[in-house]
């Protein structure tokens, strides 16, 4: 019977991770093409033409990798931390401020390696750390992050949740060949 629980609690945890999994996938996928609607958004509206992106799908892998570090760092102060709920709002702003600070700038520096442009510039800022971070925008970022928590996300994830998983897979082989084909051919 002992050998039975434990294959039954084996298969729930194998279960649970391909469905942690899918939820993960699902958050980059839909934030990385909402990412790239609202980045064409708003450089049309400042510019009057659209972003330059740098893969040939609509979609921005930052954003998508931005909205899984911060689900899982709200996992994992959230839970592990036994602290009253405003200073988790402190560690999480700071963290996730930090955090997607140094992936914009290591981001900012791979892009122009890999595709010798430029896609973003923040040296006419005040407070501009080169060209790829600024502390006006890293508070930007650490300002939305709240609000993609308390606000966004509840309401996303009862969509990203009901995603088929086939779309989901469908989706990723084609982001997966532009990553391809954009850092060969572009």
């Amino acid at each position: 019977m002992y050998y039975i629980k434990k294959i039954v609690n084996n298969n729930n945890n194998i279960e649970k991770s391909v469905i942690d999994m899918y939820y993960y996938l699902n958050n980059f996928l839909f934030f990385a093409i909402l990412g790239f609607i609202y980045e064409n958004i708003l450089q049309l509206i400042l510019t009057g033409e659209f972003t330059s992106n740098p893969f040939y799908g609509p979609w921005m892998p930052i954003y998508g990798f931005g909205v899984i570090i911060m689900i899982f760092l709200t996992r994992l102060i959230f839970n592990n931390l036994k602290i009253k709920r405003w200073q988790k709002i402190i560690i999480l702003f700071i963290s996730v401020t930090v955090i997607l600070t140094i992936i914009e700038l290591v981001g900012g520096y791979l892009t122009e390696f890999i595709f010798h442009k430029s896609f973003w510039d923040y040296t006419d800022m005040k407070y501009n750390f080169g060209k790829y971070i600024s502390l006006e925008v890293s508070l930007v970022w650490g300002t939305a992050c709240l609000i993609f928590l308390y606000v966004v996300k509840p309401l996303t994830d009862k969509f990203i949740k009901k995603i088929p998983k086939f779309i989901s897979i469908i989706l990723l082989i084609l982001i997966i060949t532009d990553f391809i084909f954009s850092f060969f051919l572009k």
